[in-house]
């Protein structure tokens, strides 16, 4: 008998499996599994190949006694029916539970009451008080949130280029750094690639690395930006924090933004640790995919009872 979990995201999906002792039994990855940004054909790919691998497991198929699934966008009830249908298609019968990415990057990152701070594409502070109560705050998409994210860094990139050009602010290196990653020679050409159809909220947030060449430079509208992104998500941890009631328990930060980004990480640290000095701050103690074995056991657990 063993437990499953699928971290399901857009480029590539981890699949985790634990016996009934809780030692990993598998860890391996296949293409991405998120319906509202890969075509069927790749997530009917990487379906077929992590139901395979559960086959080959002790007891195959009939030996997952739950598995549990973590993608982006799981609200989306056609998304989530899409992704279950496939599963069952390619032979699995047993228990099966999807959840949203930031349930089992929560379960992996902390051991009690807390919360996870996730900043990739987008940003959202996710966690569970002393009472095991769920929270969020942000987390509400590019067009109205998601302040510290890699869309909301690439945006402000773009603008810094396009107001140093029109003399609204001081030049900044970022200006030349965008024209070489656009392919691009004024502002007019920026403006097209925005508003081209192909270019979306990932595209957008792929200028964010630029900010890392121009914070080296010591670029002041460069470390404006990172001081702005590092204040935005602290604000979603605080917010937490003071919605709850809590004054201690675990945070981990998450996410490209966080992690590769030292001078955010730092802005955000310091800034939660001056507002909840209790809180203790780290890097998630487990992959998303390790969390959603854990939650695929507890759910196999209660089952049987």
């Amino acid at each position: 008998m063993y437990y499953c979990g699928w971290d399901g995201g857009g480029t590539k999906t981890e699949v985790y499996a634990i016996g009934p002792d809780g030692q990993a039994l598998i860890d391996v990855s296949f293409g991405p599994l998120n319906p509202n940004g890969a075509s069927t054909d790749k997530v009917m790919e990487t379906i077929r190949a992590a139901v395979d691998c559960m086959a080959g497991l002790p007891g195959g198929w009939a030996g997952c006694a739950a598995l549990v699934i973590g993608i982006a966008g799981v609200s989306n009830r056609r998304a989530a029916e899409t992704v279950e249908n496939a599963v069952r298609a390619c032979g699995y019968a047993g228990p099966l539970k999807l959840l949203g990415d930031q349930e089992i990057a929560l379960a992996g990152a902390v051991d009690g009451p807390g919360a996870v701070l996730i900043a990739g594409t987008g940003a959202i502070c996710f966690g569970k008080d002393t009472m095991g109560r769920p929270f969020r705050v942000g987390g509400y998409g590019y067009l109205i949130d998601d302040g510290g994210s890699g869309y909301a860094i690439g945006r402000d990139i773009l603008s810094a280029a396009v107001r140093a050009i029109d003399g609204r602010s001081a030049p900044t290196c970022l200006t030349e750094l965008t024209f070489q990653a656009l392919n691009v020679s004024d502002a007019q050409g920026i403006v097209t690639w925005l508003y081209a159809p192909g270019t979306g909220k990932k595209e957008v947030a792929a200028l964010a690395p630029l900010l890392l060449t121009a914070i080296e430079q010591e670029d002041a509208a460069a470390c404006a930006i990172a001081r702005k992104a590092g204040d935005d998500l602290a604000e979603l941890a605080v917010t937490a924090w003071r919605k709850t009631g809590m004054t201690h328990g675990e945070l981990a930060l998450t996410g490209s933004i966080l992690t590769r980004y030292p001078t955010i990480r730092e802005r955000v640290i310091q800034a939660v640790q001056s507002a909840l000095p209790n809180v203790s701050i780290h890097s998630p103690k487990g992959s998303a995919a390790q969390g959603a074995a854990r939650l695929a056991m507890a759910y196999g657990k209660s089952l049987e009872q």
